[in-house]
């Protein structure tokens, strides 16, 4: 470090002549440290000890903390052995030197030496080395210190180690020292609440907040900055906010707790407020803009925001280019990401660890993972953070070996994987739905020791029941000793996903009857199950314990009765519901919408979709889902038409392969085959099997033969074993005669060793489901079924116009 060395003002140069002219060699060393020139300093010491002074402790404690505040530790460490006879402060005071340039290892070495003279350390002491731990171990042994010396009861010394304890994730040696602490002050409390806020442990910060309210502790902006970092809820965060008010603590007087209040409000999904809040600070700082940027509506806006901060010539710091960073998302904005990225270079924060990691996984979000890879590649020293943000690039991409190879490399480089690695590639896994590779992942979460994590075994749940391993999901959950709310709602919503409603149903009936705790989550999606099995009485007495336990009104529940209710066939009832709804449920008015279309009750859905425009509810992908099925199942062309040609221009919603599909579905069902081919291929999407199936679906039954065979010639290619691309095309061939052609295909069916999948159905009789598969007569009362059947084809055959051939059934 460069020295301080400035220049001497004519009065203090006189006053120095005068006094080395008296040869009061001291008190010009003492006055010489004043001016901040070392060099001058230098001389006059030089000239002091010539004289045959002895340098006393007093002294030499000043002049050590001169040098020590210019970095000149050679000239500091020459005074201590120059010291006569030094005691604890002229250690303390090198000690503090070395501590404020983060320098540890000189702080510990002098500290044991200090030990070995026999002088005794003292709290300033402490505090020093306090601030210089690095490490758990050596926060633990000053902490033993502390308390062998009887210096535990100082308040800046436990509120040191409470921070460092805190730091270091050891937040159990934080609330030991905190307990230790026989003083009530508001700094040890501060200190403890935001270890709590650090390590996540936010309702134990808010807990501790209420006791130091209820110990009539002076509150100041640090305690209310420390318990805001614990809020999530916005009407907590104003009661916070009002406090602040009231000690006249905000309107320029804090930058830092306005900034802290911007960004509660800003968390909680108040961005009005926090933008009201950052119109308020008088001279914001660079933190300020980095909340501020934070809470922007959309990535353009950060991106501008951004802009606006550097045009006020703050110097942008690396969390402010990770604010940004993190809000750029999807193809469009790749641009102003690759900005970011040059200005990073240019700064020279491309080098810092946390930038690179923000860089990776914008280009992952971003859908570029040869740059994020690039980034990764250039790194000096990619930590953690660094490979998580790379696999889960390549992951969410549907990169699946790509993630799985770097998962593969960083345990190669010997880099522990952590809680979100292995997070990250059980996402992978899933979407290879792949059993055995979930079972390997299973194995190394044993292996790392992750298999008591809460949020893990909930991940590898899902996986399992992703790769079609629903019996290995089972059997995680089943040697859980006492699964929580996360794990259950994580094994009830496999099981749905899965098509096990039943079981579905059957985990939350005992847990229901062990009066075991349940929330929303299992509420929504048990009323899932009981929709999907149309099972109406169920699903009421589900809708009755939602209200009895108080989730009824959840935004989730809600939407979630809607749609059972619709897909049970009580419209009535789904309309008593939907009226019943909390304002601005997006979900329910979309439930309602598509049970209306499910109905057939298209004017109903035409009316809703009026009314949304009319109550400022902004129509999304699923909204224009429901419209277009109304349409589809009601035949009206040219209104879908419209509705798919104008969602993007009216409501900024990109038509999605569903809603193309619903189109399609449409002109097939009308018999306009050459116009729904025309759709497929003028539309911006690759079309997948469901679209080809749709399209020979039609073909089959309007027996269009040369567009049923291109599409099933692309059905076969994406899907080679679908057995109803060979159906549909058989039917299709013996509609126009072609026997033939029947013949070979069946051949090739046969060669292929591609079978029908019998067609099953079942229904609900007095709380009993019971099913049926095409041709057996395996049920009880198979024979009364059949005579029905037979009793219902004679009364059905003379109102036929004509009989179609059965080729394969």
């Amino acid at each position: 470090m460069k020295r301080l060395t400035g220049p001497v003002s004519a009065p203090a140069f006189e006053s120095l002549k005068n006094l080395l002219l008296q040869g009061l060699y001291p008190q010009a060393l003492k006055v010489s440290t004043s001016l901040y020139n070392p060099r001058l300093t230098e001389t006059i010491y030089a000239s002091f000890l010539k004289t045959g002074y002895v340098l006393d402790p007093f002294l030499s404690t000043s002049l050590i903390s001169h040098f020590s505040l210019s970095g000149d530790f050679s000239a500091a460490n020459q005074l201590l052995r120059d010291t006569y006879n030094p005691d604890t402060i002229v250690y303390n005071a090198l000690i503090a030197g070395y501590c404020r340039f983060s320098q540890s290892s000189p702080v510990f070495d002098l500290f044991h030496i200090l030990r070995q003279l026999g002088l005794k350390p003292d709290a300033y002491t402490l505090s020093s080395l306090i601030k210089a731990c690095d490490n758990l171990e050596q926060n633990e042994i000053v902490h033993g210190v502390s308390i062998k010396l009887g210096l535990i009861s100082s308040v800046f010394l436990v509120s040191g180690l409470v921070e460092n304890y805190s730091k270091s994730g050891c937040i159990d040696g934080a609330e030991k020292c905190f307990e230790e602490c026989l003083v009530l002050d508001s700094v040890v409390f501060t200190a403890m609440i935001n270890g709590y806020v650090w390590n996540g442990e936010f309702d134990k910060g808010r807990e501790l907040f209420k006791d130091m309210r209820g110990f009539g502790l002076q509150l100041n902006e640090f305690s209310l900055t420390s318990v805001l970092g614990a809020l999530f809820e916005v009407k907590e965060g104003e009661q916070i906010h009002g406090f602040s008010l009231k000690m006249g603590l905000l309107s320029g007087c804090s930058t830092h707790l306005n900034n802290a209040v911007m960004n509660m409000y800003s968390r909680c999904g108040g961005r009005s407020d926090a933008l009201k809040v950052f119109d308020e600070i008088s001279d914001p700082d660079v933190v300020s803009w980095t909340g501020r940027i934070g809470a922007a509506y959309d990535a353009f806006e950060a991106f501008k925001i951004f802009e606006l901060c550097r045009s006020s010539f703050l110097e942008v710091t690396e969390y402010t280019l990770s604010s940004v960073l993190s809000a750029i998302k999807g193809p469009k904005l790749v641009s102003n990401g690759k900005q970011i990225h040059a200005l990073c270079h240019k700064s020279g924060h491309h080098l810092v660890v946390s930038i690179s990691n923000a860089l990776i996984s914008m280009y992952g979000k971003c859908g570029k993972m040869v740059d994020a890879q690039f980034v990764f590649d250039e790194m000096i020293c990619p930590d953690t953070i660094s490979w998580n943000s790379l696999i889960a690039g390549y992951s969410e991409n549907g990169l699946i070996s790509e993630a799985i190879q770097m998962f593969s490399q960083m345990r190669d480089s010997l880099i522990q994987p952590d809680k979100y690695t292995i997070g990250s590639i059980i996402d992978a896994v899933s979407n290879s739905y792949s059993t055995r590779r979930a079972m390997q992942i299973h194995s190394l979460i044993i292996k790392f020791g992750f298999e008591s994590d809460n949020s893990i075994l909930s991940s590898l749940i899902a996986s399992y029941g992703r790769c079609n391993g629903i019996s290995e999901s089972k059997k995680v959950f089943a040697e859980i000793d006492k699964p929580n709310i996360l794990l259950l709602n994580s094994m009830a919503a496999t099981l749905v996903h899965a098509n096990f409603h039943f079981d579905a149903l059957e985990l939350f009936q005992k847990r229901w009857s062990l009066s075991l705790e349940v929330d929303s989550v299992i509420f929504s999606l048990v009323l899932k199950a009981c929709g999907m099995l149309t099972n109406l009485d169920l699903g009421r007495a589900i809708h009755s314990l939602a209200f009895k336990t108080g989730f009824g009104q959840d935004m989730f529940v809600e939407t979630a009765v809607i749609d059972a209710y619709c897909k049970c066939g009580s419209i009535d009832e789904a309309e008593e519901a939907f009226r019943d709804i909390s304002k601005e449920n997006l979900a329910a008015w979309n439930a309602i919408l598509i049970g209306y279309a499910q109905q057939g009750c298209s004017h109903k859905v035409s009316d809703m979709f009026e009314k949304m425009s009319e109550t400022g509810m902004r129509p999304d992908e699923i909204t224009y889902l429901g419209v277009l099925s109304s349409c589809c199942h009601a035949g009206l062309v040219s209104e879908a038409q419209f509705y798919l040609n104008s969602m993007l221009e009216l409501h900024g919603v990109t038509p999605s392969l569903e809603h193309y599909a619903c189109v399609v579905d449409l002109l097939g069902r009308v018999g306009l085959i050459e116009q729904a081919k025309r759709t497929i291929d003028e539309m911006p999407i690759c079309p997948d099997a469901r679209m080809w199936q749709i399209l020979l679906s039609a073909c089959s039954i309007h027996g269009n033969v040369d567009i049923g065979i291109v599409a099933a010639e692309q059905l076969v290619q994406l899907q080679p074993e679908n057995d109803s691309a060979y159906i549909l095309l058989s039917n299709l061939y013996a509609s126009a005669g072609m026997w033939n052609a029947v013949g070979s295909l069946r051949r090739e069916m046969k060669n292929r060793i591609i079978y029908k999948e019998p067609g099953s159905s079942w229904i609900q009789v007095r709380g009993s489901i019971c099913h049926f598969l095409s041709g057996e007569a395996l049920h009880p009362d198979s024979k009364n079924v059949y005579k029905v059947l037979q009793d219902l084809t004679k009364q059905m055959l003379p109102l036929s116009d004509s009989h179609g051939d059965d080729i394969i059934t």
